[in-house]
């Protein structure tokens, strides 16, 4: 670079001024000399110059002829504009620093100089544009930096938007089909169900449940949870329409889909009866058992001379079932023992003529009155709790029982008595 002082210039006397004739390009006039000197671009390097003369210069005095005193520095002449010096690369520029830009454009790159929008990711702290793409701060990158409600990233725009297939949801495990109502991606569709829930239901395209919410419950076939709710889980039956689709239970009693009730037993089970404890129609025939004869509802009971109902009862403390048994008044041997219970069809507590229920059962009593017979002389042969094979007046091996007695025993006949401790003895 070229540093030595310009010949002068001012070599005619007709001349008014130096500054009639204008200085080389590259040079100025020195005000001092009134001679054109080189403007130093030395960027570091000794000027030639005899001193500065008390101007700005930004390198060290030497001797010589004198120049200017100032020189154009590392970007050879100023920066302007608003520009700045990058004194490494000898470029005037438009910022060296985050400090000169401005809120449009707030970051320094400082490898080109420019102000721009962003550099990487930690320059974009705006609500809802945390990724810096080029020179800009957005919303996503790329789908996955989306929500399932907004899950497509625009490829122009960089904002997270609407789905409008079940390929926009590619990827999200949780949420692998799309809402094209509201543009979300959702846990699961209808044509997917089977994929998206294992054997559950799609409801609403929001969530894997028992059935679909409010429709016909074909999905609930527990009868204890037949009707689908508004939430999609298999609830109790308010109606019997809710037991429709439930086999053999189309009536909904207390929650449950049953086959019969108690009160409507004649419509759900034309001629027998309905058993209270299962709700379930059986093969009895109402108003058809007699005194001390098994059962399972009051009305299996026969209504002659008195009420009749069917009580729980025991032997020797254990639970031997339902029985029909006479209530009080009227008692007559052998039911002469009183037994205070509730019925099995939910009749209030009440007193009936009963047996002695530590000496012997309902079957025993019944094969007495029966003239049962055991042949082999075994009261195994009696099939009774609490029976015995004795010889009863005259006629021997007979199924009989135990007594403390008489009225514990028949009211007339051969086994009426009670010597021996066994009716008929």
């Amino acid at each position: 670079m070229l540093t030595r002082l310009v010949a002068p210039l001012c070599a005619s006397a007709l001349l008014a001024s130096c500054a009639d004739i204008p200085c080389p390009e590259g040079t100025a006039l020195d005000p001092m000399t009134r001679m054109c000197a080189r403007i130093d671009g030395g960027q570091g390097q000794a000027d030639i110059g005899a001193g500065d003369a008390g101007l700005p210069d930004a390198h060290q005095d030497d001797t010589g002829p004198r120049d200017l005193g100032w020189d154009a520095g590392p970007c050879g002449m100023p920066c302007t504009g608003g520009q700045r010096c990058n004194e490494t690369s000898g470029e005037c520029v438009d910022c060296l620093s985050d400090g000169h830009c401005g809120d449009a454009t707030p970051v320094c790159d400082t490898s080109t100089g420019t102000c721009v929008g962003c550099v990487d990711g930690t320059d974009c702290t705006a609500t809802g544009r945390p990724f810096c793409v080029g020179t800009q701060c957005v919303g996503c990158r790329t789908n996955t930096d989306c929500p399932v409600s907004t899950p497509v990233c625009s490829p122009t725009t960089h904002t997270c938007g609407p789905c409008t297939a079940r390929t926009d949801c590619n990827g999200r495990a949780t949420a692998p089909a799309c809402n094209t109502t509201t543009g979300a991606c959702t846990l699961c569709d209808a044509p997917n169900e089977s994929a998206d829930c294992g054997g559950l239901r799609c409801f609403d395209q929001v969530s894997c449940t028992q059935c679909r919410a409010m429709t016909v419950a074909v999905d609930c076939q527990s009868p204890m949870a037949a009707r689908c709710n508004a939430t999609g889980t298999c609830a109790a039956c308010t109606s019997n329409a809710d037991c429709g689709h439930i086999s053999g239970r189309n009536r909904c009693d207390a929650g449950t889909c049953v086959e019969c009730t108690v009160a409507t037993e004649s419509a759900d089970c034309g001629t027998t009866s309905c058993n209270p404890a299962t709700r379930t129609c059986t093969t009895t025939d109402r108003f058809s058992r007699q005194q001390c004869q098994s059962c399972v509802a009051d009305n299996e009971c026969i209504q002659a001379g008195g009420t009749f109902r069917c009580i729980p009862m025991h032997y020797q403390g254990v639970p031997r079932g339902g029985y029909c048994m006479r209530a009080t008044p009227g008692c007559v041997p052998p039911f002469t023992v009183g037994i205070t219970s509730p019925s099995v069809s939910g009749a209030p507590s009440a007193t009936y003529c009963g047996i002695d229920q530590n000496l012997a059962s309902c079957e025993a009593v019944r094969g007495l009155l029966q003239s049962r017979q055991c042949p082999g002389g075994s009261a195994f042969e009696c099939m009774a709790d609490g029976a015995r094979c004795e010889t009863v007046g005259v006629a021997a091996n007979r199924c009989t029982y135990s007594c403390s007695a008489p009225d514990a025993c028949l009211e007339i006949g051969a086994g009426a008595s009670c010597n021996a401790g066994y009716c008929g003895s």
